[in-house]
This record gives structure tokens, sequence and C-alpha cells, in this order.
């Protein structure tokens, strides 16, 4: 089996793991791993900013970790909260994240700003503190593996290169209990790893 049939067979796994999860644990388990990461990460960043931060996460979907509880903590101390709107050439295009108010479905319905919500440039990308990604698994080493779409890569692929190959911005994910696995996952060349992970148990560094 190739890496990428044995990523597509992870994938079937993962997507029914997380599907069997429910509501209670993974509001629970996200609203605690939510507080670790305010405590053992944003606020330090903070403080070593000696400023507010700028924070790119997605908005959570379905059976997806509730990312809600960042964004609103991050809000509620003054960080410019960024979130995803899929734009041209299936790339990823920033907009500030204003309320839940100012979201509408987008493609799967995934809520995301409205045609008319301002981007943020590509230009201020470097001023990104900490990146919230996506995953359906997680393992030890920083792999990762997400939807199949390539949305991320391509977005870290590109942070990176504004920096020659240098960016400041901590990768991080919201990981529930169910989602991390003892084997390594398989990556590719395109394939990034992340730096930490926010759990209901803790942060898990890399």
């Amino acid at each position: 089996m190739d890496i990428t049939d044995l990523k597509r067979t992870l994938r079937l796994q993962m997507e029914d793991i997380r599907s069997s999860i429910t509501e209670n644990s993974r509001r629970e388990q996200s609203e605690s791993a939510c507080l670790w990461a305010e405590q053992e990460v944003l606020g330090p960043l903070r403080a070593a900013k000696s400023g507010s931060l700028t924070v790119f996460s997605y908005v959570s979907f379905r059976d997806e970790p509730d990312t809600r509880y960042l964004i609103q903590n991050c809000m509620a101390r003054g960080d410019r909260v960024l979130i995803p709107k899929i734009g041209a050439n299936s790339s990823l295009q920033l907009h500030e994240f204003i309320d839940e108010e100012s979201l509408v479905p987008g493609i799967w319905g995934i809520s995301e700003p409205k045609e008319d919500a301002a981007i943020w440039p590509v230009s201020h990308w470097n001023k990104i503190d900490l990146v919230l990604i996506p995953g359906l698994a997680y393992d030890a080493e920083g792999g990762r593996i997400g939807f199949g779409g390539g949305y991320y890569d391509r977005f870290i692929a590109k942070l990176h290169s504004l920096n020659n190959g240098q960016s400041h911005a901590v990768l991080a994910a919201l990981a529930l209990k169910e989602q991390l696995i003892a084997s390594n996952i398989p990556m590719e060349d395109h394939d990034f790893r992340l730096d930490m992970l926010f759990t209901a148990s803790g942060i898990i560094y890399m």
C-alpha cells in the first residue's frame, strides 16, 4: 500500500472515530483544552509581546473540536482573530473575525465571512502569532492528517515563503484525546509538522 492509500485509509478510520465522540465529551474536552492554551501558550505569548496577539483559527464545523472557546477567549483579551474563507485557486483567504452574526454558510456549510468581507492582506501575514489548524489525527512527532484538500499545506508553505522560510507563527491544533494516535502518521514532502497540540490534559509540545 503506497502512502496515498495509507493516508486515505487513516482518514476513513479517523472520520468514523471522531463522529462517534459524544457532543458532551467534545464540548468538555474543547473547553478544557482552550483553558490550557490560554494559561500555557497564549497568555505567555501576550506577555512576551507586551501586547495583543494575532491568531488565525478555523471556525469549527459539525464534529470538529469546538474552536469557539478559543476564539471568544482571544476576542475578550483584545486579540485580533482571523478566520479563513476558501478563495480562488483553492487558496485560503484570511478575514478579521467580527462576531458570529457576520458569518454565513459557505462551501460544505462551513461558517465563513460574507462575500463582501474585507480580506486581510497577504502582506500582513507575518504578523500572525499562532495558527490553529484543523485535522483528523495527530501523532507525537507533530504529524497531522487533514481532510485531503491541501488548503493548509498551501497556506503554511506560503506563510513560510514570506519570511524566507522562517515564520515565527506557532502552529497548533486543538485535539480530542481520540484523535491522538500512537503510530506515526504517513507524511509526504509537502506536509508540515505542528509545534504543539492543545488537549484537555494539557499542552503536548513537539
